[in-house]
């Protein structure tokens, strides 16, 4: 509940190439970068302090992003060669790879069930797909999802039986798991444009989009299993990004205009704006921390800015981080205490949030 925070630089790491996404792992032991020299970097926290290389993930193209499962122990990569490469933990604290999930195109994205047993990854083959966790530590496809043009991301449920892909066929799709196993298709949401993403609130009733349309929409889940609008979010150009806070109250955009949405959602269901923050430039990301009372933007106006939400309801701005060039990624540490910033100028930094 501060007015402000006091931002303290824990860590600045340098690397060659510009730098796609920057993630930490859920237990803060390890750093992930994904980068333009056709790699990404896992590094590991030492006891000074210090961040130590631990693995290099080679791709015949610049790695678009890397991201950790919930349980820490595998890293996930996508790439414009058409791979995405899954790496797991070892006892001896290597990391070996475990399989390379093969789109005939541009890999996309690749997201992590809650649990950490299935991945999911969306390519510009039009697909995307489901690879399990088996007992025998190997990875094997157990799902594909389809649409009629290149998909740009997919995301699971919080109890991993749904599956929301977005797609340059300007639609997002609602996908639901049956009893045996098998996927069928529940719902449809339509833009004007491209989709660039799309997710589900945590209870898994709830998706928002986000499109090159200008348009978020949200969509909610009725008794009889369809989908419904439920609020259309305008922005005066591109949405980048849409996500719902942890705990379901809000929503956030992010868009070429620069401008920050926070939704809210009222007594009686219907979503409200609360409030709108403005970046100079493009805004290309917004995340929610672990607690759902502060959100990080990554902005072309090599800005970062973190904004929380005070006992009252509203929210005001109470940082900024600032590097050289575009931040192309930031994102909260799994306690909320950090922040992780990657951006075009070369450098990843971890920054901490204390309370003045």
């Amino acid at each position: 509940d501060c007015e402000k925070f006091n931002l303290v630089s824990k860590s600045i790491i340098y690397e060659k190439a510009i730098i796609n996404s920057a993630a930490l792992s859920a237990d803060g032991r390890h750093l992930v970068t994904a980068n333009r020299d056709n790699k990404a970097i896992i590094y590991r926290h030492t006891i000074d302090g210090s961040w130590a290389v631990k693995s290099t993930i080679p791709h015949q193209s610049m790695v678009l992003s890397a991201t950790f499962s919930p349980d820490s122990q595998h890293v996930v990569t996508v790439s414009w060669d058409g791979t995405a490469k899954l790496y797991s933990l070892g006892g001896d604290e290597s990391w070996e790879q475990k399989v390379i999930i093969s789109h005939r195109h541009t890999a996309s994205s690749a997201t992590f069930s809650t649990d950490s047993r299935h991945v999911i990854t969306s390519g510009w083959d039009n697909t995307a797909k489901i690879h399990s966790h088996n007992d025998d530590g190997s990875w094997k496809l157990t799902a594909i999802f389809s649409h009629n043009n290149f998909v740009t991301s997919a995301t699971f449920s919080a109890d991993s039986h749904q599956v929301v892909t977005s797609s340059y066929d300007r639609t997002a799709k609602i996908h639901c798991q049956k009893t045996d196993g098998s996927w069928e298709e529940k719902g449809v949401i339509p833009h004007d444009e491209l989709v660039n993403a799309a997710s589900f609130s945590l209870d898994g009733h709830h998706v928002v989009t986000a499109s090159k349309d200008s348009k978020a929409k949200i969509y909610s889940k009725e008794a009889d299993g369809s989908w419904v609008q439920k609020a259309i979010i305008p922005h005066d150009a591109e949405v980048n990004s849409a996500t719902f806070s942890p705990d379901g109250r809000h929503a956030v955009t992010a868009s070429d205009d620069g401008i920050v949405k926070i939704i809210g959602q009222k007594a009686n269901g219907l979503w409200e704006e609360k409030i709108i923050f403005k970046h100079k430039y493009g805004v290309l990301s917004v995340t929610f921390s672990p607690d759902a009372r502060h959100v990080v933007t990554a902005s072309r106006d090599n800005t970062a800015k973190i904004i929380g939400e005070k006992d009252d309801g509203t929210w005001s701005e109470k940082a900024s981080i600032v590097h050289c060039s575009t931040i192309s990624s930031a994102t909260f540490s799994a306690d909320g205490s950090h922040v992780v910033t990657g951006s075009w100028d070369h450098s990843v930094e971890i920054t901490e949030l204390q309370r003045t």
